[in-house]
């Protein structure tokens, strides 16, 4: 593929929105009638922070927030009642902002793939160019047991089948004029073998989209944002949702995610951050220039040069592998069952003498679920 041309340096902003649970649709329309506001709002300050602003960034659950995981919803039920599919009619709302703003857009939802398995959604996160089109479509591929996404992994036979099974398959990377874009999503963060196959597949600016509370107080968000960041040599823009509504008909919001958005440099230091968890927008200088000239001749880019690859790939051959195709006949609605084949799996590590089991042997999770107010 021939090199794209690209800006030397433009300002991308990080978008921190408040964000309502969605039962339906129409609850749907209320969430995406404040993304497009918000974008609009950030459009008018932006400028003071220089450059021209190229790309902005929502993060996950900007368009139907979380009932299904408050909720427990069963994943059929969910797919009638609250997916989209990307293209939609949603997605073209978004496409509309995008061309009228001459921008990148980045989003996410949960979306059905009829193609694929129609009685399934996959966690997508989507990027739209500016001329609203969708440009890349990456599906979220790790999961925590509260949610009930299901993964590519999970329905591997079907989607290597329709999609591919090469790391490209499951780790998309697009080449624009602004640089070459992934998305990572929520519990992706945990693993760096996440941000390391974008790097691989040439990324230079990720997306990265939500935590929840505790981890935004504890400090592992910023720690880990600047991390990937490092670890890559790339831009880490990391979008957290502010105040959230359990559902639209609640009048008071709590906080979910905790905000504290960000834009972290391909050197780890903080480029721009929210301090707070309220509704916001970060605006942060991407130097392109700087990036590529650093991944050269920079100090700590030489140690990338000196991965034994080799050497590590026995670490995986030997790692208790997660089951594959959990969800291709059946999914596992409910989290109490997702939670017990967790507990399943992490017996595999204390068979295989990696974990040590409490005195009495048990493998213990924590399973109790938050109560969803209604």
């Amino acid at each position: 593929m021939s090199q794209v041309q690209s800006y030397d340096s433009y300002v991308a902003i990080a978008l921190q929105p408040r964000t309502y649970g969605c039962r339906n649709k129409r609850d749907v329309g209320k969430n995406l009638a404040n993304a497009c506001n918000l974008i609009d709002e950030a459009m008018y300050p932006g400028p003071l922070a220089g450059g021209a602003i190229k790309l902005v960034t929502l993060t996950e659950g900007s368009i139907q927030g979380m009932w299904d995981e408050y909720s427990d919803m069963d994943q059929a039920e969910y797919c009638r009642e609250v997916a989209i599919t990307v293209p939609g009619p949603e997605t073209e709302k978004l496409a509309e902002k995008a061309k009228h703003h001459n921008i990148y857009l980045v989003a996410q939802a949960k979306v059905i793939e009829p193609d694929i398995m129609p009685d399934r959604y996959f966690n997508t996160g989507f990027i739209i160019s500016p001329q609203g089109e969708i440009i890349l479509k990456h599906r979220k591929n790790l999961v925590h047991t509260i949610e009930g996404t299901t993964t590519p992994y999970d329905v591997w036979d079907a989607w290597s089948t329709k999609v591919g099974s090469r790391l490209e398959s499951f780790y998309p990377v697009v080449k624009t004029e602004i640089g070459n874009l992934a998305i990572a999503i929520c519990a992706e963060t945990f693993f760096p073998e996440t941000f390391r196959a974008f790097c691989l597949m040439g990324a230079e600016v990720i997306i990265k989209m939500a935590w929840a509370e505790p981890l935004i107080m504890d400090g592992y968000w910023e720690v880990m944002n600047r991390a990937r960041a490092l670890d890559n040599l790339c831009y880490i823009i990391a979008s957290n949702f502010g105040p959230y509504y359990t559902h639209p008909d609640v009048d008071a919001p709590y906080t979910l995610a905790g905000g504290h958005t960000m834009i972290v440099d391909y050197r780890g230091n903080i480029v721009r951050k929210a301090d707070h968890g309220n509704e916001a927008f970060v605006p942060g200088e991407i130097n392109l220039k700087g990036l590529r000239k650093y991944r050269l001749e920079g100090g700590i880019a030489v140690m990338m040069a000196q991965m034994r690859s080799s050497l590590w790939k026995q670490i995986y051959e030997q790692w208790p592998e997660y089951p594959k195709n959990l969800y291709l006949k059946k999914t596992i609605s409910k989290a109490r069952d997702r939670n017990e084949l967790h507990k399943q799996i992490v017996r595999k590590f204390v068979d295989a003498g990696i974990y040590t089991a409490d005195d009495e042997g048990r493998v213990t999770i924590p399973s109790k679920l938050r109560k969803s107010r209604r």
